[in-house]
């Protein structure tokens, strides 16, 4: 079981890949939205506000209303798929789907997502760091001490490491190379 804990930064790795794969879907999916994205001008008609969480954790996500007309002249009112601080009565260039008008973001809005993915690199690193760390303390280890110029001592070159958390000496596998 002592040998399982030492994966355990492992879990680190896994949640800062799947972190930078799902970012990376998400930028891919906003660059394709903006390339096939109509660009109209618009305005803020309203702001809805929706909250998650509860007390000291409550948090508030305010998403604009926008209305704006179709480059075939289409009137709509739709709810933008991101967050933003714009208010009630700002001007804003809109975009949307020609194939579904009722998604539409602000275009200032439509970039971004790039933090993420550095999140992701980030978590990963801290995995693997850990891991490292684990992994130099556990199994066999060896040390740079050697019984004179130019000799090997290979009784104290290895060491494994005891039930008691303590090293004892033992002989290194003739084709481990020490870095000699």
């Amino acid at each position: 079981m002592e040998n399982l804990f030492q994966y355990f930064p492992l879990l680190f790795v896994a949640v800062g890949i799947l972190i930078v794969l799902v970012s990376i879907k998400g930028v891919v999916d906003r660059g394709q939205f903006v390339r096939r994205a109509q660009r109209v001008p618009g305005v803020v008609s309203d702001v809805r506000t929706t909250f998650t969480g509860q007390g000291e954790h409550l948090r508030a996500r305010q998403r604009p209303v926008l209305t704006f007309t179709t480059v075939e002249g289409r009137e709509i009112t739709t709810e933008a798929e991101t967050t933003s601080g714009l208010g009630v009565g700002n001007e804003t260039e809109v975009l949307y789907d020609p194939r579904n008008p009722t998604r539409a973001v602000p275009a200032a809005d439509a970039g971004g997502g790039h933090g993420a993915i550095v999140v992701g690199f980030v978590v990963v690193a801290i995995g693997l760091a850990f891991f490292a760390g684990f992994a130099g303390f556990s199994g066999f280890s060896g040390s740079s001490g050697s019984s004179g110029p130019g000799e090997r001592d290979r009784q104290s070159q290895c060491e494994m490491k005891q039930a008691d958390g303590s090293f004892a000496p033992i002989d290194c596998p003739p084709d481990l190379d020490l870095g000699e």
